[in-house]
Order: C-alpha cells, then structure tokens, then sequence
C-alpha cells in the first residue's frame, strides 16, 4: 500500500459505490486490510473503509443466513449457527475459517476479503461452496444508474459464489462493492449434515487439497448434495457433474462411478507442494472421505 493517496471511509453505499467507480483513481475496498497491507497490488491509490455502513452482523431471515461482507473469520468461528461448536451443517464454514489463519489475523480478515482474494485451496471458499453461498453486490455497470437507483433491484445483484468466483476480476474492476454472503439455513438432523476435509505438509498447515460437502438423504436416496474441492483449479470449485448425477440416486450404488467420472474430468496443474496426478488423486480420496462421513 506504499503508493495510497487516498483513505475515504464513508457512511452509505451509494457514496462507497461511487468511489469505487472512479476512473481516474484506482481505488478499493478495506475490510480487514490483511491482503491489502501483504500481498495486495502496489498500483493502488484509494481505499474505501467499509467500517461504517454495517456490514459486520450474521442474521438469519426466513430460510437465509445473510453474512455481512464484514464479518471476521473469528465471528464465523465464534457464531452460534455457523461456528464450530454448532450443530447445524453449517458449521464447515466455521470450521474452515479457523483453519484459514492464526487468531491474531482471524480477528481482523473478513468473509468478503476471503472470496475476493480465493486461492487455489482456500478452505473458507471451498466450503462456502458447499453450503450453496451466493453473494450480494452493490453498484451496477453504468455509474449513473447507481446514482439514481430507485429500487434495490437497481442497486443489488445476487450471483451464486461460484459465478463470482469466474468473473470476480471484471466485476470487481466495475466498482461492484460486496456488501453480504448468504447461504441457505441447513438445520440440523440425522439426514441433513456438512463436512470438511484436507490434506497438508503438517497439522497446522494451509491445506493442499481440501474438500467440503453437505447432504441431504433420506432413506438412503440422494435429495440435496453439494461438493467443493480446493486445489485443483485456480479457485476451488463445486463438483456438478457429480451432484447432478447423485440427484435422486441411490448413494451407496452410485457414489463411486459418479465419483470416479467426475474426479476424471478434473485438469489441475501441479507445483512444489503437488503434482496434477498427486492432486486429482487426494480430491477423489477426500471427497470420498467427507461423504462417507455424512451418509
């Protein structure tokens, strides 16, 4: 952040929007700061402090948990529906904040810093996907319509995470501002559950490959199912070759073929950390892991 000029910490939407979509300043948004003050790009001039516009609560309403942008990974940890110590599905997302950092950065980073700045393996994201989130966005692509929204559906759009997830460098280059992530409420019983799995160099470490799934049976047939896996694609990604093929199936006779079918059509690059072949082999293992702990 050695070249910001600017630090702006406004009181509504419509004025973040409008900074964000200057042309001539290149300018972001500021949550947490902890990608902007590491590994952020040194090209950017303006910040636009979220702090005020309310954006730091978890709530539920109706059959939606709505997560603002702002939210830290300690408050997912911490939180009674979403966090670790629940009992509700949803607690991958919890769990998988944890094991994005160490407290200290956990208190500060957010749930919409995590998305925007996804890796490969990021655990959070992964099981993100596998709750079904998808993301609000504030602002439009015409900065005078912004102005003169009259409505919200002039204001806001929803995209699925994983839509997010292919054109989050154009949209986020449009000025769009994050301002929650909601998920459905999955609540808790013998045939509605969520998982998380990873492999790593060491307990502690950020994982290679990781992968999270929720799943809904009943009597042994396929209702609901959603799989992620992190570490095989650029951002991890929902497996829905493998969730369309489950739909309404029988788990045990079919899970293995759809599996092995979906595993195949996975093109990862290998690194220092794993080849391709290592990869693809630990995403059908973990998988098959965090499945074969929810059926």
């Amino acid at each position: 952040m050695v070249n910001i000029k600017e630090y702006h910490r406004p009181q509504g939407l419509a004025d973040a929007v409008a900074l964000l979509q200057r042309k001539d300043t290149r300018t972001v948004a500021l949550g947490g700061g902890t990608w902007l003050m590491g590994e952020g790009p040194r090209d950017i001039e303006a910040v636009v402090d979220i702090v005020n516009l309310g954006l730091n609560k978890i709530l539920v309403e109706g059959d939606m948990v709505h997560i603002g942008s702002g939210v830290t990974h300690q408050h997912l940890v911490e939180n009674d529906l979403v966090g670790t110590s629940g009992h509700s599905p949803l607690h991958i997302i919890g769990q998988t904040a944890e094991a994005m950092s160490g407290m200290n950065i956990r208190n500060r980073a957010t749930i919409a810093g995590a998305i925007v700045t996804a890796d490969s393996s990021s655990p959070l994201v992964t099981a993100l996907l596998a709750c079904d989130a998808e993301v609000v966005l504030a602002g439009t692509k015409d900065k005078s319509k912004a102005a003169s929204a009259q409505s919200p559906e002039d204001f806001f759009r929803v995209l699925p995470l994983a839509g997010f997830l292919s054109y989050r460098q154009q949209l986020l280059a449009e000025g769009t501002l994050m301002t929650e992530v909601r998920v459905p409420v999955l609540m808790p019983s013998p045939d509605t559950r969520g998982s998380y799995a990873r492999v790593a160099r060491t307990p502690k470490d950020y994982p290679i490959v990781c992968a999270a799934a929720s799943l809904e049976m009943e009597d042994g047939i396929v209702g609901r199912m959603r799989v992620a896996v992190g570490g095989v694609a650029p951002a991890p990604i929902r497996l829905t070759g493998l969730e369309f093929g489950l739909e309404h199936k029988k788990l045990a006779d079919w899970f293995e073929v759809e599996l092995t079918a979906a595993i195949q059509e996975l093109t990862p690059k290998g690194d220092w950390l794993g080849s391709a072949e290592y990869r693809k082999e630990m995403a059908q293992v973990l998988v098959r892991r965090v499945v074969n702990e929810i059926r």
